[in-house]
């Protein structure tokens, strides 16, 4: 592994015995140059080996780390960053964020979730973002045992695994599947608003790639690709985590809205192409929905009718539901309301507008 170009800044620290802030070290060979009387902890020495494996397998220009107490006993905490310097370039007209956006845009395409891109889209990608260095993106590396998300939490990021491992964990602990690199994590939560449905937990040590909740609502609306690349990702895992919820629409479903949000389930009886009658006791009286072969295809809510009735059932998280799979013939020959990804994704932003609303209305009456 050469590491020769790379240099350590210590960014931050915390009751630490060996750092100061901005202390430097470059890397030479497979070596960190440093002086004689600088002294290295055994936790800071693992912590920079697994930091410099990360950044020299993504060839990333630049991560930050961070040292915590631990095997050692000492109580410090160091947070600091691994950056290339290419001495040779630093009069080159060729800026920061040009050589930034080069990296960023080599380690994009090599990612799943932006296969279908082509070198105009991920230009027109990265124009959303003003950057300087390729961290200021959201690089982030993990410890095993760390947890990234808990669940129940509010979604805050979109996470691309860039290199390591993760398992996804359920409210007692067990382990659900695993997640490694290439895979992502986190979305559902923001596009429908709802809290983190699992905790994510850190498996072998790993690098992930973020992006906060502003970023990705802003881009996401802009590029087809990505709604297809998260429908065909909602596919996937309905398809593996849910099995069994799956196999018992057959026969019919009931349960709490709570316990099973109102767009989950919606996209559980479209995966599975269902036909049949979706029934919800709500705070503000009954609604339905009608499936065909998983496309809705009618809904009411009180005087609400169509779209406008799916958008409303939407926004309500307590209450309880019942799925028969039977569909009454005058609902047979009835056409689909339109795109099912289409009218999720317009319900879930209405929903997000309308909560945006009622902070701002709280923030003002106080």
């Amino acid at each position: 592994m050469d590491l020769s170009g790379y240099r350590i800044t210590i960014s931050n620290v915390k009751d630490c015995p060996c750092f100061q802030r901005e202390d430097r070290f470059d890397c030479s060979g497979n070596a960190v140059v440093v002086s004689a009387d600088t002294h290295f902890c055994m936790d800071f020495a693992e912590s920079l080996i697994f930091g410099l494996s990360n950044i020299s397998r993504s060839k990333a220009l630049a991560m930050e780390f961070k040292c915590m107490s631990g095997n050692s006993g000492c109580k410090g905490q160091v947070t600091y960053r691994i950056e290339k310097i290419d001495e040779d370039q630093v009069v080159s007209a060729t800026g920061p964020a040009d050589q930034n956006a080069d990296a960023v845009t080599r380690l994009l395409l090599s990612l799943p979730m932006f296969k279908s891109f082509d070198q105009a889209s991920i230009d027109r990608l990265l124009s959303y973002f003003q950057f300087e260095h390729i961290y200021d993106l959201g690089f982030k590396s993990y410890r095993k045992g760390d947890v990234i998300i808990q669940r129940g939490q509010p979604a805050t990021h979109l996470y691309i695994i860039v290199a390591g491992r993760v398992e996804v964990v359920d409210e007692d602990g067990n382990t659900i599947t695993y997640l490694s690199s290439g895979e992502v994590f986190g979305e559902m939560g923001l596009i429908s608003g709802n809290p983190v449905s699992a905790t994510i937990r850190v498996d072998i040590p790993t690098t992930v790639f973020r992006l906060d909740s502003k970023d990705f609502n802003r881009v996401l609306p802009k590029f087809p690709e990505l709604h297809t690349y998260f429908a065909r990702l909602l596919t996937q895992r309905l398809a593996r985590s849910n099995r069994e919820r799956t196999q018992d629409l057959s026969s019919g479903m009931s349960g709490k809205l709570s316990e099973m949000p109102p767009d989950e389930l919606l996209q559980t009886l479209n995966i599975t192409q269902k036909s049949g009658v979706l029934k919800f006791s709500l705070a503000d009286g009954p609604a339905t929905i009608f499936f065909n072969d998983g496309e809705m295809v009618d809904a009411l809510y009180g005087k609400l009718k169509g779209t406008a009735a799916v958008a409303q059932i939407i926004q309500n998280q307590t209450g309880k539901f019942n799925f028969t799979p039977k569909l009454p013939p005058e609902a047979a020959d009835m056409k689909p309301l339109g795109n099912f990804m289409g009218i999720l994704m317009n319900s879930l932003r209405e929903m997000d507008e309308m909560n945006d609303s009622m902070k701002d209305e709280e923030q003002d009456d106080f």
